[in-house]
């Protein structure tokens, strides 16, 4: 399906809330074909099966900030490694709850749920851009379940910091959000966070199981999660799906879970598994 530049913007979708989604008919429409192709069963194999009908959307990066003021933008037509994660897991979750009353609208409004700190779009700041707060808000709301410590996961002493230390790679963080920045970052230092190192993957593959969200640690200094993607087994291989800017696509992984973090070891450090419940 081709990309169309006219923008639509769909009503308010919590009662009493000003706010509203930003999205091209064809995104809607890609939600409403995926959410009716869904068969019923868990989250994590709806999600999954949202995933492999998403195979092939082009990756492009910066989907979010392409508008000076925060926006609540929803994309499916194009993607990147998180909002196709997101979009998946929230297809599945609107079709599971909803079947063929499933719409555009329900579905933008638990991406929201999710994307935004309470749900409530309030500035730049407001959004979720660590991965380790976007799982701490789906625990909370009882959507996910981080399960690295069952699966032989550890302590990850890494402090995050990235944003606020390199704030020049962020055009819309300005002297009236930095702090709040500071603030998310020190409330998600105050919590210690878990991880499975490399060197331990190859039997914590055995607790992955199909539809799982795999969250690849970073090594870089400040920076939580590099990479997300959704577990995906075959032939007693555990790879994954994601939005590869390699591939420049959604794709199926040619290689493990395992292969895919030994294949960089200067930037990555492990995963952490979380569980759509």
């Amino acid at each position: 399906m081709g990309i169309i530049a006219l923008v639509i913007s769909v009503a308010a979708l919590l009662p009493g809330c000003d706010t509203s989604v930003i999205a091209t008919p064809s995104d809607k429409a890609v939600a409403q074909e995926v959410m009716a192709s869904l068969e019923p069963g868990s989250t994590a194999k709806m999600t999954l099966d949202a995933a492999r009908l998403m195979l092939g959307t082009p990756y492009v990066g910066g989907l979010l900030d392409e508008s000076e003021a925060e926006e609540f933008r929803l994309s499916l037509e194009r993607t990147d490694c998180i909002i196709f994660v997101e979009a998946c897991l929230n297809l599945a979750r609107t079709a599971k709850e909803y079947g063929h009353e499933a719409d555009f609208g329900k579905f933008a409004k638990k991406v929201r749920q999710m994307r935004y700190r309470d749900g409530v779009v309030d500035g730049y700041a407001s959004r979720i851009h660590y991965t380790t707060e976007w799982i701490r808000q789906g625990e909370k709301l009882g959507i996910l379940k981080d399960v690295t410590l069952e699966a032989g996961g550890r302590r990850n002493d890494h402090p995050i910091s990235y944003m606020s230390s390199h704030s020049e790679a962020y055009p819309h963080i300005n002297k009236d959000n930095i702090e709040k920045i500071r603030k998310v970052e020190e409330a998600l230092n105050a919590v210690p966070y878990s991880y499975i190192p490399a060197s331990n993957l190859s039997e914590a593959e055995k607790y992955i199981l199909d539809g799982d969200i795999i969250c690849f640690v970073s090594k870089v200094a400040g920076l939580d999660i590099a990479h997300v993607a959704i577990a995906c087994i075959q032939d007693g291989v555990v790879g994954f799906i994601h939005a590869s800017t390699t591939a420049g696509k959604v794709v199926v992984d040619e290689r493990s879970i395992s292969d895919y973090v030994r294949s960089r070891p200067k930037s990555l450090a492990g995963i952490k598994i979380i569980r759509p419940l």
